[in-house]
């Protein structure tokens, strides 16, 4: 399914939400004020708060699934998270008042009225309603894979567990424990905060680039350790962005092999991961010749000790030595030194081939710290 796809299916069931949080609402809160119900009147409270967060699911399902572009060249998945923080915080507050109001009331009021029968009617009614809205919500969030609606989905069935205490709460004020329909609504605004708390809490979690799970992990590392030319893999690093995470890793590969065949490898690493592994929309991949890992180390450690760069290689080497025209010079980099090889034409092969020459090149660059050893080489 693609983004707009996506998009569509997350707008059209924050819809059908929107339409039995309203319904919901009105029916709880009329009931509740006519019946004398305050936990009623603050479980519709809850069904039209929601309201207020179906209109955000609504802004960012539309933006969150959108292909990436170039101000936003990973995507547009944490505009999902940014939507969570915010209906999250909106649960807090709205708890917060609810269940002040409600402590009040518990204390100060001395008389209670006792709800009366269609009460009932309502809570059980608003019970169904949230239940089915979570249903299909769910079953819309899995196939989409996103958060935001699978977080709308329980912020449903929330609403309907809350409905079920409220109709607990009546039922034992009709049988004279009138001062439990408020004790209820203070318990249905704590269940609120909760859910509020739990969504804000996931959403903080993806914007401080959260790692994915250890088990997915596991199978990413096997996808790269199963293409051919990978000899080990280290650092490998995720962070997610909405329901989709971005990786970073360092492969080693045989330093015998030329440089485009080892970008190859890379180039497959990178095709298989994205390919196979559903949750990873962009993976970096660093190629080393050898395992340069180390204890708290990583390839962008500023600490790291690094060898020479090509400029400072060869002018180091030509001021030592005077040899014949060098056709190339080929650096490796093997541990912490350095072995180059020097190639020359086959016009000066006698020279080449002379074990003394080789010896004297040799000699004279030996006190360089850097380096392993220097080969002589002839093109053939």
């Amino acid at each position: 399914m693609d983004a707009a796809a996506k998009s569509k299916e997350a707008q059209k069931i924050t819809v059908y939400g929107a339409i039995v949080n309203i319904v919901s609402g009105v029916i709880k809160v009329i009931i509740g004020i006519l019946y004398g119900s305050h936990a009623l009147v603050v479980d519709g409270i809850h069904s039209f708060s929601d309201l207020v967060t179906d209109v955000f699911v609504l802004i960012i399902a539309k933006f969150s699934h959108e292909e990436p572009d170039e101000e936003h060249p990973y995507g547009h998945g944490r505009f999902e998270a940014l939507g969570t923080v915010a209906m999250g915080t909106i649960l807090i507050g709205v708890s917060g008042i609810i269940a002040y109001e409600n402590i009040v009331k518990l204390f100060v009021q001395t008389s209670f009225v006792i709800p009366a029968w269609p009460t009932l009617i309502a809570a059980a009614i608003s019970i169904g309603l949230k239940e089915w809205a979570y249903q299909f919500q769910i079953k819309v969030g899995k196939k989409i894979s996103s958060p935001l609606i699978i977080a709308n989905a329980w912020h449903s069935r929330s609403d309907a567990l809350s409905s079920l205490a409220v109709l607990i709460g009546l039922i034992f004020s009709m049988f004279g424990l009138p001062w439990l329909d408020i004790v209820m609504a203070i318990i249905v605004a704590i269940m609120i905060g909760k859910i509020g708390w739990d969504f804000l809490w996931s959403a903080v979690q993806d914007l401080v680039d959260t790692s994915l799970e250890p088990e997915l992990m596991k199978s990413v590392k096997e996808k790269i350790l199963s293409v051919h030319g990978v000899k080990s893999m280290h650092h490998l690093r995720s962070r997610k962005v909405g329901e989709k995470a971005i990786l970073d890793v360092n492969i080693e590969v045989s330093h015998h092999i030329t440089a485009s065949e080892a970008h190859e490898i890379a180039t497959y690493v990178s095709v298989e991961v994205v390919k196979d592994i559903e949750e990873v929309i962009d993976i970096t991949v660093h190629v080393d010749v050898e395992d340069d890992s180390e204890e708290g180390m990583t390839f962008t450690s500023v600490n790291r000790s690094l060898l020479p760069l090509r400029d400072v290689v060869e002018k180091e080497i030509f001021s030592r030595i005077e040899t014949p025209e060098v056709l190339h010079v080929d650096l490796h980099y093997n541990g912490p030194k350095m072995i180059i090889d020097l190639m020359f034409d086959q016009k000066h092969k006698d020279a080449v081939f002379n074990e003394e020459f080789k010896n004297e090149i040799n000699s004279k660059c030996e006190d360089i710290e850097w380096l392993d050893r220097i080969q002589v080489l002839v093109r053939l």
